[in-house]
């Protein structure tokens, strides 16, 4: 029987989440709540709405079909009263401008994998695959499993990218079913760690210690302003990557495109620090992290 899970985007042609043309599955749920969130949309396991007004064509399909009557009309104006609506998607399915679009949608592993097998010809001429993404895959560990599973039956190169803040069980169970894995490490300070996303780092390196054993690793590390964008902090993480035997560290300048998602969630952006980091700067930070003898990339 396929298992199901719950998906909140499939984008193909990705050449940034590992080997070669990858097509990325994004699992919602997320037991992290990094300050500069990329996604969101990925945090809950339940769908979300994304409304974006300046797309509205004001054709009034959303206000016929509303159950809970969150949207109205108030002096010839369109009205969104958020905290009535439960994101049961009927607005989204009539919303022909696609103001309205629903973020997350049950899926069975046949239909993800109908989905990613369409690519297949860019996969075996670029050495590309497939890449498990979130939120956090390996909260939905099942569902992930069965993808992979399902992917290796169809030849096809897997990879997930992870936070590690997971048990141990998950990540094993998936070792067999996956190529290699992206593996965030964020801050190697336990304190700034949980100030910044919510819980520590030591189950994070602890199940690291474990994979890269069993797994070949890739570290991504997002550079983020004023919580791990200096010489010191960067030089910490690529001391412990190359002391663990891991040749390649990935460095993702911060982008800010996360607040204009959490406004068309309804929600507060909670990052404070919105500075974009400029080229030279990510520069020196490279070099620093290259005298630990690593591959250092930039942007994935």
């Amino acid at each position: 029987m396929s298992e199901k899970g719950m998906v909140f985007d499939i984008q193909r042609f990705s050449i940034h989440d590992g080997l070669g043309i990858r097509t990325l599955v994004f699992l919602k749920g997320c037991n992290l709540r990094c300050q500069w969130c990329f996604n969101p949309e990925s945090q809950r396991f339940k769908p979300d709405l994304f409304f974006q007004p300046e797309k509205c064509i004001g054709c009034q399909a959303c206000i016929k079909v509303c159950p809970q009557k969150a949207i109205i009309i108030k002096k010839s104006h369109i009205f969104f009263r958020r905290e009535l609506c439960k994101n049961c998607g009927k607005c989204a399915e009539v919303c022909y401008a696609e103001a309205r679009v629903i973020k997350g949608k049950e899926m069975s592993t046949d239909e993800v994998i109908k989905e990613v097998i369409k690519d297949n010809a860019f996969y075996s001429k670029t050495k590309g695959g497939i890449t498990l993404g979130g939120g956090e895959p390996l909260q939905q560990s099942n569902f992930a499993l069965s993808i992979l599973k399902k992917c290796k039956e169809n030849g096809l190169s897997t990879a997930i990218e992870t936070s590690g803040y997971v048990p141990w069980e998950n990540i094993e169970s998936v070792i067999p079913y996956t190529d290699f894995f992206l593996y965030d490490i964020k801050h190697m300070d336990p304190k700034v760690h949980k100030q910044y996303i919510g819980v520590d780092n030591q189950l994070i390196l602890l199940n690291l210690e474990r994979l890269i054993k069993k797994a070949m690793i890739i570290i991504y590390t997002p550079i983020i302003p004023g919580f791990n964008n200096t010489e010191t902090d960067i030089n910490d993480i690529a001391q412990y990557v190359a002391k663990l035997g891991i040749n390649e560290l990935n460095l993702l300048p911060y982008q800010n495109y996360g607040r204009y998602k959490y406004n068309i969630l309804g929600r507060d952006y909670p990052f404070k620090n919105d500075k974009i980091i400029n080229e030279e700067e990510v520069e020196k930070l490279r070099l620093v992290a290259l005298k630990q003898g690593l591959e250092v990339k930039i942007g994935g």
